[in-house]
């Protein structure tokens, strides 16, 4: 492989010891069968694996990965031969046993311009139990001079077979400095720094898409407001609210609005809990400390954890046929 010096120009924000970790297994070639990167939303697992992928097939003698050659520009834009790629289809609950055949058919073949072959699984929490098993003995069973990285958010979906046939890498949050400096150094007004940066809840991805659309995120904050609201509001006004929302998810990717929304919920409950701890530099909404305050004088401590359990616990039962107003009208009865 090229001089170490090279192999430490990845882009990556945080994540240090994971980066210096694959690093040096790029430069011993020395790969396991199946790696599997597991953290919160946007925290950085794609990202991470990109680079990963892309230090592997570049071609440059300058820069590893250098984001340039036709293998790096192939790995970007996910059409490389050598990179088998898997995510959820729109629309879709799982990922199908009939994607983890194709996946496999393509994964078996020779690779065609590099000594590697890779696949990557998106949504790996996504499989239903055929499509696991389908996955489960192609690592079992891998073609020589390849591997996969799975990625995933909630391990607890994986099958535990899996799980003990892959190195399980970690993926924590970015600490909210590091991502204000980062936000900052790029240009980034400073108050929008400062509330991206703790909106995100350690996930620079999150900042960065919004950063990238302002329009988007007034209308994230506004979407926020309004279950400030409704956690205030007539039974009548939450049984309207709650109709809304299960509309939105016949129209949407079910599974990603209704647990995206019981996440706000979660993360409101929280700062909540925070603001009668006084902890007020703590809030990851300083935009609703208005709403918050008042919210919080309605409700004791032990209501508001009870709140944050039964909407972490509905978000584990939503692929099971559950009726999402049930969830809902549980949920803001509490």
């Amino acid at each position: 492989m090229k001089e170490d010096k090279f192999l430490y120009n990845w882009n990556i924000l945080g994540h240090v010891n994971i980066v210096q970790y694959l690093q040096k297994i790029v430069k011993k070639k020395n790969f396991l069968n199946t790696y599997l990167f597991s953290g919160a939303e946007d925290v950085g697992k794609k990202t991470v694996a990109r680079y990963f992928v892309s230090s592997i097939f570049c071609s440059s003698e300058e820069n590893i990965p250098c984001n340039k050659c036709n293998d790096c520009l192939e790995i970007k834009n996910l059409t490389h031969p050598d990179l088998i790629s898997v995510s959820l289809e729109e629309g879709k609950k799982n990922i199908s046993i009939e994607q983890i055949r194709d996946f496999r058919d393509k994964f078996s073949l020779t690779p065609m311009r590099s000594e590697f072959k890779i696949g990557i699984i998106n949504d790996t929490d996504r499989l239903n139990p055929e499509s696991s098993n389908a996955l489960l003995k192609i690592i079992e069973e891998p073609p020589k001079n390849s591997f996969i990285i799975l990625i995933a958010r909630d391990t607890d979906k994986i099958l535990p077979t899996i799980k003990s046939r892959s190195q399980n890498i970690i993926f924590g949050g970015v600490k909210q400095k590091e991502i204000y400096d980062y936000l900052v150094d790029g240009g980034a007004d400073k108050n929008l720094a400062q509330e991206l940066s703790r909106f995100s809840g350690g996930a620079p991805g999150v900042a960065m898409a919004y950063l990238k659309n302002p329009k988007e995120w007034e209308k994230r904050k506004q979407d926020l407001r309004e279950i400030i609201e409704i956690m205030q509001s007539s039974i009548n006004e939450k049984f309207k609210w709650i109709e809304n929302i299960v509309d939105k998810s016949r129209t949407q990717d079910s599974y990603s609005v209704l647990s995206k929304t019981l996440i706000d919920f979660m993360r409101i409950a929280r700062d909540l809990c925070i603001f009668k701890t006084d902890k007020h530099p703590e809030l990851i909404h300083p935009f609703l400390q208005e709403g918050i305050k008042v919210v919080s004088e309605k409700y004791k401590v032990e209501k508001l954890l009870e709140f944050y359990n039964f909407a972490n616990n509905s978000r584990n039962i939503i692929f099971e046929n559950v009726n999402p107003r049930l969830i809902f009208e549980n949920l803001l009865l509490i």
